[in-house]
């Protein structure tokens, strides 16, 4: 009995972490996205730096339910995207962009 209630607390934990812990992600990037649109680069610097701020506090996070590969890979991008937004470099910035989405997919993905 005491094991089919843990196996259900851990599942239960473990979808949560699913729908919340990919949207702590995903905002930042639309927000990004967005500021791109409409070619704001000190909003979007701004918004680049609070994504790493956000990577770097929710490492260990992605370190459980990810591999060294993935999450390796997404502080790659966020830091090429970092460099294309100060040097207002658009199409870097979008390829990164949807980099950091995969990542963040390929992380989330159970």
């Amino acid at each position: 009995m005491n094991k089919i209630i843990l196996f259900t607390v851990i599942i239960l934990l473990l979808s949560g972490c699913n729908v919340v812990g990919g949207d702590l992600f995903y905002n930042p990037l639309n927000q990004i996205e967005e500021t791109l649109d409409q070619s704001d680069w000190e909003q979007a610097e701004k918004y680049a730096n609070a994504f790493e701020d956000i990577y770097q506090k929710n490492k260990w996070k992605l370190q459980l339910i990810g591999d060294e590969g993935e999450y390796e890979g997404l502080n790659e991008s966020i830091q090429r995207m970092i460099a294309g937004v100060k040097q207002k470099d658009m199409t870097n910035v979008r390829i990164e962009l949807a980099t950091a989405r995969s990542l963040i997919s390929d992380i989330y993905s159970l």
